[in-house]
């Protein structure tokens, strides 16, 4: 019995160890992938403002032509409304609306099962899109080109994302945007970049570990405990009853532990690690919106003040000869 308990121990120690590693890679994955979602909507925000044509010079200072304004306002948006669609087509269950926004299962304060709803069925559903409209996140004929494409709501953010493409395109044909080859094909790479992350998601979930695997670990588990207070008995007496209570709890804890890094979004009872995707989308929506077209909005006029910063070390010391580091290399220049 001794013997059999040791290779049971061993056994489930290095297969429940190797599982853990590899739940955590799975968990790693997703958690980058929403990350690089996020990323690649940045790089496309960015590439709109830095790409975007130059109105006339106010003051010491020049601003987007009113064309590459329009145009940045709306492609966006758009993008900003695509990542909230794909993600209120995710199955989850940290939308901010599911859990409350509370806490995780672990509080007094989390809604019970009947409270619970989905966030995105709610939003991609017909009544949701009027939502929208009235809080101006989407126009009315945007939301009737959706409704006639006659694609899944499901599908919503993928029209999005290529309205963007196609917006975008036009912006350059139309001078809003910077004519120019290798600005078309960074744009369209990182399009699909970001069409390629968020499928990356579902194909994540869809085969992130053989189910047989997943029950083999709880077997091994589940006999180790079963028999550790007969093994153990035998040799250690009355003090096996505590060293049985934290072998359980190392090895049942480590089990949940793995089974919550292969539910990220806890739709299967497992929130422990759930990555929250109303923060993702929280801070999606600030940088895209914000950040990168109120950066590019104001661009200061190069030349108005002297040399700048970034000048060459020659052009400083041309207009400042006498300033400290200029006069040793025009000694060097009389030797």
């Amino acid at each position: 019995m001794r013997k059999r308990r040791e290779y049971q121990l061993t056994l489930t120690t290095f297969v429940l160890t190797f599982f853990t590693q590899q739940a955590y890679a799975h968990y790693r994955a997703v958690y980058f992938c929403t990350r690089a979602i996020q990323g690649r909507i940045n790089d496309v925000c960015l590439l709109l403002a830095v790409g975007a044509t130059r109105g006339e010079v106010e003051g010491e200072s020049s601003t987007y032509s009113d064309d590459a304004r329009s145009l940045n306002s709306l492609c966006t948006r758009l993008i900003r409304m695509c990542h909230t669609f794909f993600w209120a087509t995710t199955p989850t269950t940290s939308d901010g609306v599911g859990d409350g926004g509370l806490l995780d299962g672990d509080g007094t304060q989390d809604l019970d099962a009947s409270q619970k709803v989905q966030a995105g069925p709610e939003l991609l559903s017909a009544q949701g899109l009027r939502s929208l409209v009235a809080a101006g996140q989407l126009t009315a004929n945007e939301t009737a080109a959706l409704l006639k494409t006659g694609l899944p709501p499901s599908q919503y953010w993928c029209v999005l994302l290529e309205w963007v493409g196609t917006y975008a395109l036009a912006g350059v044909d139309q001078n809003a945007l910077r004519n120019s080859p290798g600005f078309e094909e960074r744009l369209l790479r990182e399009l699909t970049q970001i069409r390629a992350e968020m499928f990356s998601i579902g194909d994540f979930q869809a085969g992130r570990m053989p189910l047989a695997y997943v029950q083999l670990v709880q077997v091994l588990v589940d006999s180790l405990v079963i028999i550790a207070p007969v093994a153990l008995y035998a040799k250690l007496g009355a003090l096996s009853i505590p060293l049985c209570g934290l072998l359980t709890l190392f090895f049942k804890g480590l089990l949940e532990l793995s089974k919550s890094f292969l539910d990220p979004f806890g739709n299967e009872g497992f929130p422990g690690q759930n990555i929250r995707v109303d923060v993702l989308v929280s801070e999606l929506n600030f940088g895209a919106q914000s950040r990168w077209s109120a950066a590019g909005a104001v661009l200061p006029e190069r030349g108005r003040d002297g040399p700048q910063p970034l000048d060459t070390a020659l052009e400083y010391c041309s207009a400042w000869p006498d300033e400290p580091g200029c006069a040793p290399a025009a000694g060097v220049e009389g030797e």
